[in-house]
């Protein structure tokens, strides 16, 4: 059964949250009560915004809407090589702080000899997940159609009623006809920076190379032109068709799990198949079907490594599953929590503490993400004091305080309200955009969310029947927040999975705001923290498909994380000169930068360290994985750890434990214990109970 296939709901937001339109709206598109919900955090979202000209990449090429006058108006393309890249700011230095690849440079322009008069508008149409369709349209009757599919074999331009003209800011050094079979032509593009391009014509139509910076069509009319970097003969058996549409496919058994990219494709290839390019994470994983089909063709992508090209109409990667992770502590070193009596005690005196405090008066604030924090801090101390201390007074005193503050925001009397947006279809912040990290324009919701996500569930876990409690009040929030987030298919209120972003194996937590380096994502760790609060909730529903969804995303996030952001000393995918930063900070489609938008320490770089931490639960370890803790401790952090004066000691210290449980229980069961030294959104209790049941304490 696949399991994308059952929508959580499909009716409209509970009447707590009131609807509005968003202030900034789409570009391009339509966004009416009847049309699907657009994209906010994918890698076709530039095009909705601002002039639409910031750069989208469907990868291994980049595209974006060129108007500067007198250059040819029409939408430009490129692919960047590794060669190419920039670091800095320091080049030399090793590591490099950052690098990025140049963006903007016009390989290649789709235009027409119409648009010198009229500017054409770049209108968006088949929202989906993974593709949509572009068009640069004159009116009803002249339009070019560019279809637009992540891992996309080439660039495909449909022309209707139009002269093609193909422009060109690097240059045409060479245009010539090879060949014509089966209604194609084949042309072979040099272009004077020496790369080749392959160029194919679906039609009657000849082409010519006008001047050194164009090549034209002969006249007016119908034609399909598709262009890829490179010569192959994969291109001569894949050219002729193209992708309008990928579907998002998958299934589980036990621990196994699939999931497929099914591409649509129009048109026809003497093969009967398409070209799409994987991502090394895909390469790793894709299925013995789909491995045998490779075309022999690598470009590099921009900040994940060496793409390969296969000819299929369909992907499929295997993954297995982590479905023996659940509430209890684990580690890759010690995967059944037990706990000693002097454990015991020391993790009670904690609770005792931490029950006293005022959990609503702490978490009824103006950030979702703040108060996320908070109302997790205080979950994760009812689940220790009912489960593992098994002390039903504590329970009892720490447990209907944080159903209060839960409460607060499952009826939406919160400082700052959600609200249903009606425009681009989600739950966002009544706060102005500048506040709570931009969550009112789609900034981070898979952060914010998870936080309260995975609080629920624990608090379900505790006390299953308050889910029902007030009419289902608790669990029709938490069903919204997680169909905000991810909803398995696209419905006429939320789009498909807003956050996480299947080809790339991660979540983008960029929201509407327009990026020259494309969507960009900070926090690793409240990444993978959504999706194992999904897991967790998703047992306490009984929901066995949206369990086996959320551990097939970890398992997708373990394998891309270790390649893209988490970096052991054997790392393959990034450059030498980046590997030793150990974590990448905040990884664009475009770009990688060992920073964070907040700076990067106050001591040396633990901000930047850290923000890939937190928050440490038992789905931690199978992420960061022993040796790569190890590494990032002994080269980055053993050398400032004594000297920071914050709550950030308290998240390394805490990480720590995935490696050295021993030395991180010593920190945190010492008498002299400092709450300045730990994050708000972490508990003593919770980090005892946690180290302890690694065997800290053995």
């Amino acid at each position: 059964m696949d399991i994308f296939s059952t929508p959580i709901d499909t009716n409209g937001p509970s009447s707590v949250f009131s609807k509005s339109v968003h202030h900034q709206l789409p570009v391009g598109c339509r966004y009416g009560p009847q049309d699907a919900p657009i994209q906010t955090n994918n890698f076709y979202n530039n095009l909705t915004l601002d002039n639409q000209t910031f750069p989208v990449w469907t990868l291994p090429y980049s595209l974006w809407l060129t108007t500067e006058p007198p250059q040819d108006y029409g939408l430009a393309f490129n692919h960047t090589e590794a060669s190419q890249r920039v670091f800095g700011p320091d080049p030399g230095a090793n590591p490099a702080q950052f690098y990025f690849n140049p963006p903007k440079i016009k390989s290649f322009v789709i235009s027409a000899t119409e648009f010198s008069g009229n500017k054409p508008s770049l209108q968006l149409s088949d929202h989906n997940k993974m593709s949509v369709t572009s068009a640069l349209v004159l009116d009803n009757n002249r339009f070019i159609r560019i279809p637009l599919a992540q891992g996309m074999g080439y660039i495909t331009s449909i022309y209707q009623n139009l002269q093609p003209v193909i422009a060109s800011e690097v240059g045409f050094q060479e245009f010539s006809y090879v060949s014509s079979t089966n209604g194609i032509q084949k042309y072979r593009v040099k272009l004077f920076n020496q790369v080749i391009w392959s160029f194919y014509v679906l039609g009657n139509m000849k082409f010519s190379l006008k001047d050194p910076n164009h090549i034209i069509g002969e006249g007016v009319g119908n034609v399909t032109i598709q262009i890829a970097r490179g010569e192959s003969q994969s291109y001569d058996v894949t050219a002729g068709t193209y992708p309008i549409k990928i579907d998002l496919q998958g299934s589980a058994n036990n621990d196994n799990g699939q999931y497929k990219f099914v591409y649509q494709m129009e048109g026809r290839s003497s093969s009967g198949a398409g070209l799409v390019w994987c991502l090394p994470h895909h390469i790793e994983a894709l299925d013995s079907s789909i491995a045998s089909k490779y075309a022999g063709l690598d470009l590099d992508s921009p900040t994940k490594g060496i793409m390969k090209s296969y000819i299929t109409n369909e992907l499929s990667m295997n993954e297995k599953l982590p479905i023996d992770i659940n509430w209890e502590p684990w580690t890759s070193f010690s995967t059944t929590a037990k706990y000693s009596d002097s454990a015991k005690a020391l993790i009670k005196q904690a609770a005792q503490i931490e029950v006293q405090t005022d959990v609503v008066g702490m978490a009824n604030v103006d950030s979702m993400y703040t108060a996320g924090k908070i109302l997790d801090k205080f979950a994760y101390i009812a689940y220790v004091c009912h489960f593992i201390l098994n002390d039903d007074d504590l329970t009892k005193v720490i447990l209907p305080k944080i159903k209060q503050a839960i409460e607060i925001f499952a009826s939406n009397k919160q400082p700052h309200p959600l609200i249903y947006d009606t425009t681009w279809k989600g739950l966002i912040s009544s706060a102005d955009p500048a506040a709570d990290f931009g969550n009112s324009n789609y900034n981070d919701h898979h952060f914010h969310y998870g936080y309260h996500i995975h609080a629920i569930a624990l608090v379900a876990k505790i006390d299953p029947s308050w889910l029902q409690a007030n009419g289902s009040l608790v669990l029709n929030y938490c069903n919204s927040l997680v169909r905000d987030v991810a909803s398995p298919k696209a419905d006429a209120f939320f789009p498909q999975y807003r956050s996480f972003d299947w080809f790339h194996g991660h979540s983008f937590a960029h929201g509407i705001f327009p990026s020259g380096d494309g969507k960009d994502e900070e926090s690793s760790s409240e990444d993978y923290h959504f999706a194992y609060g999904m897991k967790l909730y998703a047992k306490v529903i009984n929901n066995p498909q949206m369990e086996q969804r959320a551990n097939l995303m970890l398992a997708i996030m373990r394998r891309s994380m270790n390649m893209y952001m988490l970096y052991s000393d054997d790392n393959t995918i990034q450059p030498k000169n980046f590997i030793k930063n150990k974590v990448a900070g905040i990884s664009f489609e475009n770009k990688i930068d060992f920073a964070t938008y907040f700076g990067r320490g106050s001591i040396a770089d633990e901000w930047v360290h850290g923000i890939h931490m937190l928050p440490i639960t038992p789905v931690s370890s199978y992420i960061r994985k022993e040796q790569f803790v190890k590494e990032e401790w002994e080269q980055k952090l053993a050398g400032i750890i004594d000297r920071i004066p914050d709550g950030w000691k308290g998240i390394l210290m805490l990480n720590l434990a995935l490696y050295n449980p021993k030395r991180s229980w010593k920190w945190f069961a010492r008498q002299d214990w400092d709450d300045r030294l730990i994050d708000n959104g972490m508990s003593r209790t919770w980090s005892l109970a946690f180290i302890a049941g690694i065997g800290g304490t053995n």
